[in-house]
């Protein structure tokens, strides 16, 4: 095979074919891609992963009626625009001469996608024409499409995911020369809007059944969803149109700092719980302190990183409600102390003194103690102070960011900024630089893990100064953070077995269980319902036992089922700190009688009696009595975690350190299910809290995995949904 040729072939997919990788388009992007500062080999990496997408897409070369419907799922602040853009430029590479980008539900986010695109490929217009359905209505025609396109130019067309801009797209269509070209549409944060959120009618949406129409007029077409959060677009039900035929997982960037660099073992340095005790920021009267704390730790942290060279955008962003009319209050609130500060700044910087200087000086000095403690490294704050408050000093006023009045292009005036939003600063944009957030929304009722998750525009490219970066938020919002954490890594692993042994997409099993929270649910309720019985392939026990007789009766009960067998053990040695003991292939009834039905459960544990006594009856149903492997997890040195205030276990899982030349190099323990994939894998892992100094024992905690052959046909018996 040629160099700049590449077959993917490593899933089952309904096309393949050979990608040029050296085109006119491929090479204009790259060279702006490597001007934005991406590494060469981060551009290899990121075309690669266009290529195998593109390979998934109809090829043009062939004149057939073909309709392929995928989805790109990356992470929340990755750098997905710079994979789809990638893919468009392949696209145009290899033959394809009209895409379709669906930008988002508000102008400015069509504005944003559009400019980035035209940035991006960086051609002359003759070369490529960018089109905006709200600002070239004269343009997107048919004839002036067909002119284009017969002169040799490629077209983007740029949409809101409305009714009216989908139809205007759509009826160009008409044309029986435009209905012969392939096509390819980017329907960018593809789980918001597109989807029929009238499923549970038996009926369609207005903007579903608009991309109905226009997947309709189209006869050689992908439809393409990229998003980071993909729950509702992998639960809706396989026939429908919008379900995904193939699925492909772009893996963020080196640098990348996401739910597990802020949520995860961490979680206690990077986020900051707003007491209960404080007022609301919403609140008629006063400020809490904890936004005091969070403006000082802001400032302070971009006077780190300036002492260190770093002079780059520098964000704080209030997320405090979906309502305009709190923003403005917000605003006003934080002006009024920036403007204070400010004051303050100037007079001591001119080297006059001001007793009311010191309320401030003592704010700045605890948010950079509090940085010290949680090991930041820095100079001493007698040499920090002034470059604190000439940041006080540069900062720009309080920028409000929402569908009234959207400040990025204000902020450009300033490398310090501070945005106050709602709804605009949930999916799309990026706040550069963000360094410190506070956010208090929360739905009063149940939240969806995907919504949840998109407010999170902390995460993003942020190794050079994540030890800055702080997020104040309520214990509640904290705690659904941790859940999803648990739950993404749980969907990753899912759809990566599933891709390693051949499963094709619409294929896999949708047995996402969201664990933790009574408050989370994985999508809105009008698009995808989860009512049977679902076994997410790893289910961790959620609560350590605390009780010394329980603990100490279930450490019995296992050690007697482990001495029984003590001539079938093998010890597995990953390295000096990952040893484990492991017994294997046990039938699950001999696991169930002699194991698992003689431990004491706390009441309100999931994987519990309950749940133990339901799989047996269900696996009975089923006819199943798979192979199950134990192992003892750490055995040598047991694990210590923490523990939450209601007991929980924070992040029972040893994760991965990817580092194959380091010592320590473990693929996790998540891993382990890979060395016997069709068996059933019971982890007993022995914790003792770090934060509890009166639990000075290890206490047995359980894990299970359930392969996925055994988990899809338990999947069709009907349980309750919170089962």
């Amino acid at each position: 095979m040629a160099e700049n040729l590449i077959r993917v072939t490593d899933q089952p997919q309904l096309t393949s074919w050979e990608i040029t990788m050296d085109g006119f388009f491929r090479s204009n992007v790259e060279k702006q891609m490597l001007a934005d500062g991406m590494s060469s080999e981060a551009t290899e990496t990121v075309f690669s992963n266009a290529a195998r997408i593109l390979s998934h897409c109809p090829n043009p070369a062939i004149h057939e009626d073909l309709a392929e419907t995928g989805i790109v799922i990356g992470k929340v602040q990755s750098g997905k625009t710079s994979n789809f853009i990638s893919v468009l430029a392949l696209a145009f590479d290899n033959g394809y001469n009209i895409a379709i980008v669906l930008g988002g539900n508000t102008l400015e986010l069509l504005k944003q996608n559009a400019n980035r695109i035209t940035e991006s490929f960086h051609v002359n217009a003759e070369k490529l024409t960018v089109l905006k359905t709200n600002d070239h209505k004269s343009l997107i025609n048919p004839s002036r499409i067909k002119e284009f396109i017969e002169n040799g130019r490629k077209v983007i067309i740029v949409g809101l995911k409305h009714t009216k801009h989908i139809d205007q797209i759509a009826e160009i269509f008409e044309n029986a020369f435009l209905s012969d070209q392939s096509v390819l549409i980017v329907d960018d944060e593809g789980d918001q809007a597109t989807l029929n959120t009238k499923a549970y009618k038996n009926s369609f949406s207005k903007t579903y059944g608009a991309v109905l129409s226009l997947k309709a007029k189209l006869k050689s077409h992908c439809f393409l969803s990229v998003t980071a959060t993909p729950q509702a677009n992998i639960l809706i039900e396989t026939f429908d149109t919008l379900s995904p035929d193939f699925g492909e997982l772009v893996y963020p960037g080196e640098g990348y700092c996401g739910l597990q660099e802020f949520h995860g073992t961490d979680c206690d340095k990077h986020v900051y719980e707003i007491p209960a005790s404080e007022g609301n920021l919403l609140d008629n009267v006063g400020v809490p302190a904890s936004v005091y704390k969070a403006m000082a730790m802001f400032f302070v942290g971009n006077a780190i990183r300036y002492s260190r060279g770093d002079m780059g955008n520098h964000a704080m962003l209030v997320h405090p409600s979906q309502k305009k009319y709190d923003h403005h209050i917000v605003v006003n609130k934080l002006q009024t102390i920036l403007d204070d500060w400010k004051s303050k700044a100037k007079t001591r910087l001119a080297g006059r003194i001001d007793i009311s200087y010191l309320a401030l000086q003592r704010q700045l000095k605890a948010a950079y103690d509090a940085f010290v403690g949680d090991g930041v490294i820095c100079v001493l704050f007698a040499e920090l102070e002034k470059t604190a408050l000439n940041r006080i000093k540069e900062c720009s006023p309080v920028l409000l960011c929402n569908s009234d009045e959207n400040a990025s292009d204000s902020s450009k005036l300033y490398r310090t900024n501070i945005f106050v939003g709602g709804n605009l600063v949930e999916r799309g944009i990026t706040i550069k630089g963000l360094a410190v957030t506070y956010i208090t929304r929360r739905a009063k009722g149940k939240s969806n893990v995907d919504n949840t998750e998109q407010r999170t525009r902390w995460f993003g490219y942020k190794a050079d100064y994540l030890d800055v970066c702080r997020v104040f938020t309520s214990k509640d919002i904290k705690d659904d953070f941790i859940s999803i954490l648990e739950h993404d890594e749980d969907m990753w692993a899912s759809i990566e077995r599933a891709q390693e042994r051949g499963v094709a997409f619409k294929d896999m099993p949708r047995i996402f269980k969201l664990a933790r929270s009574a408050f989370l649910q994985l999508t809105r309720k009008n698009v995808a319902k989860t009512e049977n019985y679902a076994l997410s392939e790893w289910k961790p026990q959620r609560y350590l036992v605390m009780d010394k007789d329980i603990s100490d009766k279930n450490t019995a009960v296992i050690s007697g089922f482990r001495e029984k067998r003590a001539d079938q053990i093998v010890v597995e040695k990953q390295n000096a700190v990952q040893v484990h003991a492991v017994l294997q292939a046990l039938p699950f009834t001999t696991v169930y009688s002699d194991l698992l039905s003689k431990l004491v459960f706390l009441n309100e544990e999931i994987l519990g009696k309950k749940f133990f006594d339901q799989l047996n009856e269900a696996l009975k149903k089923i006819e199943k009595n798979p192979l199950v492997d134990i192992y003892w997890v750490r055995d040598i040195e047991h694990s210590t975690r923490k523990i939450s205030e209601d007991g929980s276990i924070q992040q029972l899982f040893q994760g991965r350190n990817p580092n194959i030349s380091s010592p320590t190099y473990y693929e996790g323990d998540r891993s382990l299910a890979d060395k016997a994939p069709d068996h059933m894998q019971l982890q007993i892992h022995y914790v003792k809290p770090t934060n509890i100094p009166s639990i000075d024992f290890y206490s047995p905690a359980l894990a299970l995995y359930v392969p996925e052959d055994c988990a899809a046909k338990l999947s069709k018996l009907v349980v309750r949904a919170d089962g």
